[in-house]
């Protein structure tokens, strides 16, 4: 247990981001009838929160944007996402620790992961159901799970990007060199 304790941050994100995914998910299915996509149909119809923002409830059983719904693909996907999560755990210290937000990030990114692995394992498709229309362009429908990860890896891009560079001008400010005239 001791191993788990310098990570509170990253447990209390990880857990959070899990659990809005799964309330969230558990209010769509009781709220929403399934295969509430298109407006037409009166008994299945989408909530129009926004005109660009609906709320929807279908099911993906492939992965990101439908790939290989056709087949089933639940194994090869709870099995790669449950790699990805171990090859997290392993490299933690360097992930965690190196990036004053890593916590955030990799918490954001654990929780996402685990909640769509919860649908694959509990269930035979993700459900997904929120849905952006952008001008001349109906985003595929997705989930709280899917919105962690995608933040959590741009988070993680961005404190990666900002760290290397701040260690960069650390180096060079070190060795006298000066940044500022270079491009």
């Amino acid at each position: 247990m001791s191993r788990l304790r310098p990570y509170p941050t990253f447990w209390l994100v990880a857990f959070a981001a899990l659990a809005a995914d799964v309330v969230s998910k558990l209010l769509v299915v009781r709220a929403i009838p399934f295969g509430s996509y298109y407006p037409g149909d009166p008994e299945r119809s989408p909530v129009e929160l926004l005109s660009w923002f609906w709320l929807v409830h279908v099911g993906n059983k492939g992965a990101a944007w439908g790939l290989g719904s056709q087949l089933d693909v639940r194994p090869y996907l709870v099995g790669l996402a449950l790699v990805v999560l171990g090859l997290v755990w392993r490299w933690r210290r360097s992930l965690l620790l190196d990036l004053s937000g890593g916590p955030v990030a990799f918490g954001l990114f654990v929780g996402g992961t685990l909640g769509n692995v919860r649908d694959r394992v509990f269930g035979d498709h993700v459900i997904d159901f929120l849905d952006v229309h952008l001008p001349g362009y109906r985003f595929p429908a997705f989930n709280v799970a899917d919105a962690c990860i995608c933040v959590g890896v741009g988070l993680y891009l961005l404190l990666s990007y900002r760290h290397d560079v701040a260690r960069r001008e650390a180096m060079a400010s070190h060795s006298g060199d000066d940044l500022a005239g270079r491009p």
